[in-house]
């Protein structure tokens, strides 16, 4: 296996990530994930977040439903980027 593969499998193990934090996101919806978690309340030019930087934000759990979800998004990106990265 070249280096080049290497970049490539885990580059496509980040955007891969990225797509499945998209659909937990959009599968839990706004109203329980501002329920579930704790969100940052102070906002300044640093913190900002566009369109889909708030769709993939969660926040703390504060919730046990927040802690669920939060669980079960690691271990499927885990195991996901695993066999991207190694088994395949």
């Amino acid at each position: 296996m070249t280096e080049l593969d290497q970049v490539v499998r885990i580059l496509s193990a980040f955007f891969t990530a990225l797509v499945i934090i998209y659909i937990i996101a959009k599968m839990v919806g706004e109203k329980r994930k501002a329920t579930w978690f704790k969100k940052r309340t102070k906002s300044t030019i640093f913190t900002r977040r566009g369109v889909l930087g708030e769709t993939w934000h969660f926040g703390v759990p504060c919730k046990w439903q927040g802690f669920v979800v939060s669980f079960l998004m690691f271990s499927i990106i885990g195991v996901v980027s695993y066999f991207m990265i190694f088994a395949v």
